[in-house]
């Protein structure tokens, strides 16, 4: 089971059946993140807009509405992973407040970007050592989804090399839990 840390779910959870390849980030990772982006970069939860890109189980977005966000845009490319979250979203009563798509990411992000959708905040959280995340930071790139003071949060194994992205995106803070690295991005451009 993967727990909600704070806010009106703080302590319940999501319950949700992890696929072989599904690894959830661990209740210490997402507190330390959460705690950070609440000192560094949010005062309020209220106006933020959330995509969870290779949601899982959906943890990222779950604890950024159960935080107050106003809304939260989910995507897996897995039928069984996108029911559980639709399930959860049942569960939490917050279906008015959540949008899942069955999508692969990249495809997620030009779909969203004709959309004219745009977030403040973007969890990147795919399988590690697959260069997804530094494939995803250039669709990012080409397809901007991001709020003027947007922020990308990629977590990916400690091993990966994201250094390529430098030229279009800014490393804020990177952060390392065991093998996991959490990294904070912005667009340079801003």
């Amino acid at each position: 089971m993967i727990r909600i840390i704070s806010g009106q779910w703080g302590g319940q959870n999501i319950a949700a059946k992890p696929s072989p390849k599904m690894r959830p980030t661990s209740d210490k990772v997402r507190e330390a993140l959460f705690s950070q982006l609440e000192a560094r970069w949010i005062t309020s939860w209220e106006d933020i807009v959330v995509l969870d890109l290779f949601a899982g189980s959906g943890a990222f977005g779950f604890e950024a509405l159960s935080r107050g966000a106003s809304f939260a845009t989910f995507v897996d490319h897995h039928l069984q992973t996108v029911k559980a979250i639709e399930s959860a979203a049942k569960n939490f009563e917050t279906t008015e407040k959540v949008e899942i798509l069955c999508k692969g990411s990249l495809e997620a992000i030009r779909w969203l970007y004709n959309r004219g959708t745009k977030f403040d905040l973007i969890f990147l959280d795919p399988p590690y050592r697959e260069d997804w995340v530094l494939a995803t930071l250039n669709s990012l790139a080409d397809y901007p989804l991001l709020k003027k003071k947007g922020l990308v949060i990629a977590e990916y194994d400690k091993r990966e090399a994201v250094s390529q992205v430098e030229a279009v995106w800014k490393q804020e803070d990177a952060r390392r839990y065991g093998d996991t690295t959490l990294a904070f991005f912005t667009p340079k451009d801003l």
